[in-house]
């Protein structure tokens, strides 16, 4: 059967797809989900970081990161991405490391040389147990401390021994113990003095703990042989550890009572021959002392120490010559540095009546390092007029100043009264001096004199300024008969100008 199709049933394929079209048109839109966001941001986000397939780069561009703001970047790539947001960097500031003390590294110093130390063989551990043993007896104690003593004589074993664990820090447990006997200190001390001879085992004996206290502990001892071993281990050790002594007020009061032994008129009451080891081992540590004022750094500590500077002041003059010289040095030495003036002058009671009494001496050491102290301590703008006002302090200056066989002292007083004499309120007081004006000027006067006249000269101009400045006075004063005022020829004339004018009474023209 044959089957006819009509013509108008017959649709074209492009009326089907209008069809299709309106079709899909009428049906309800599902909203994308959240999945489906993710995906195409994460999509439009890499596709934007990769390159597009049109853009000619070369291969450097490539690996070179774009960005707006650089001019090299290509002016067709325009990103529409939002900007990122770069994650918080904490900065790391470099730590700064704070300088150590003198404690710290004097403590480091301990441990590293503790650390090097080599263990001893077995019979020197076996003297060195006998030492720390409390349980041993007397003699063997004795015993032990000999044989060490004895080994310390050899000059070949004096730096090995101190670098063998177990010998200096035995013999200092033995000068620090109370119930030691005499025998065994002597022993001992002598041992530990003959370690202290080597200039290398210098820093090192220092450097145990108890070194100094058991230094300390046996200047005081009242046995005169020890004291002198005491102080003479002090005065080799003080040459590498100045600083470190000066610091120690345990150490510094011993050396204090060293140099009173004869305060009290102690030594009289001893023995010609203990007397003898006494006034030796004062000194040593006079030495001692002296060695250390003259370190710049250890001389602030040293005028600050009270029972250093009090010693010092108490026995000037009531010691031998060459005490009194090393004293007075070292008194001289305190005063070069300039943070000790103002101290020493206001703190330490009679000093400047030491310098002057030694200035009017007869030794001429001493005299020298008076005036040098005295130039010294009248730099201080404030030393100067409670200098100017000690007693005969100008007068023994002046007759220094005049004198023309000691050079070196003429030219230290005139320093001293020409920096006095910058001070203003000192002109009354150097100009009542008797002497003092009168010196200078036949000082100005000398023309062979040099440095001693340019000195002299310049004083004198110092003292002249002041008296200008106070008499010129910028006012004015009214002259002659102050009833009758200008009627009776009074005129007003300025105070404090030189007129040249003469004065007379009633004289016929």
């Amino acid at each position: 059967m044959s089957t006819s199709i009509s013509q108008e049933k017959v649709i074209s394929p492009s009326q089907m797809k209008l069809k299709q079209r309106s079709r899909y048109s009428q049906m309800r839109k599902i909203p994308p989900s959240p999945k489906d966001n993710r995906k195409k941001a994460s999509n439009a986000a890499s596709s934007d970081r990769s390159p597009r397939k049109d853009e000619v780069r070369s291969p450097r561009a490539s690996t070179r990161r774009t960005s707006s703001s650089s001019p090299r970047s290509s002016p067709a790539i325009h990103t529409t991405t939002s900007p990122r947001i770069e994650p918080a960097v904490q900065k790391i500031e470099p730590v700064v490391q704070k300088p150590k003390d003198a404690d710290e590294l004097q403590t480091e110093l301990q441990q590293q040389m503790l650390a090097s130390l080599k263990e001893p063989d077995a019979s020197l551990k076996a003297l060195l147990d006998v030492l720390t043993d409390p349980s041993a007896t007397h003699h063997r104690r004795v015993n032990a401390c000999g044989a060490i003593k004895t080994l310390t004589l050899k000059k070949t074993n004096q730096i090995p021994l101190v670098r063998t664990a177990g010998v200096v820090s035995s013999l200092t447990t033995v000068l620090c113990t109370v119930a030691a006997t005499e025998e065994e200190r002597t022993r001992c001390i002598n041992a530990l003095m003959q370690l202290c001879i080597p200039e290398e085992n210098w820093k090192m004996v220092y450097l145990f703990p108890h070194t100094a206290e058991a230094l300390a502990r046996n200047m005081a001892d009242k046995y005169p042989q020890i004291r002198y071993a005491a102080c003479l281990s002090t005065s080799f050790l003080a040459k590498k550890n100045r600083k470190e002594m000066a610091s120690n007020r345990i150490l510094m009061y011993a050396i204090a009572r060293v140099i009173e032994v004869d305060k009290n008129g102690n030594l009289e009451k001893k023995s010609a021959k203990d007397k003898k080891v006494l006034i030796a081992a004062r000194l040593c540590t006079l030495k001692m002392l002296l060695h250390l004022s003259k370190d710049k750094d250890v001389s602030p500590k040293l005028a600050r120490m009270e029972s250093i500077t009090t010693a010092l002041v108490t026995v000037a003059n009531h010691m031998e010559k060459d005490a009194n010289i090393l004293c007075m040095a070292t008194l001289t030495n305190l005063t070069r540095h300039p943070d000790n003036l103002n101290h020493l002058m206001f703190k330490v009671p009679k000093l400047a009546s030491i310098f002057v009494t030694n200035v009017e001496g007869s030794e001429v050491e001493c005299g020298k390092c008076a005036l040098y102290a005295l130039q010294n301590l009248s730099c201080d703008s404030n030393c100067r007029q409670e200098l100017a006002n000690t007693a005969n302090l100008l007068g023994s200056v002046t007759k220094a100043a005049f004198k023309h066989d000691c050079p070196e002292q003429q030219l230290s007083a005139l320093h001293t009264l020409k920096n006095l004499s910058d001070d203003p309120f000192n002109l009354v007081t150097m100009t009542n001096t008797p002497g003092c004006t009168a010196t200078l000027l036949a000082l100005a006067n000398n023309s062979g004199s040099g440095m001693a006249q340019y000195l002299a000269c310049d004083t004198l101009a110092t003292l002249s300024h002041w008296l200008l400045t106070l008499s010129a006075r910028k006012n004015t004063k009214l002259m002659g008969d102050e009833k009758d005022g200008a009627e009776s020829g009074a005129k007003r004339v300025e105070m404090g100008r030189r007129t040249f004018e003469t004065s007379t009474y009633q004289m016929w023209t």
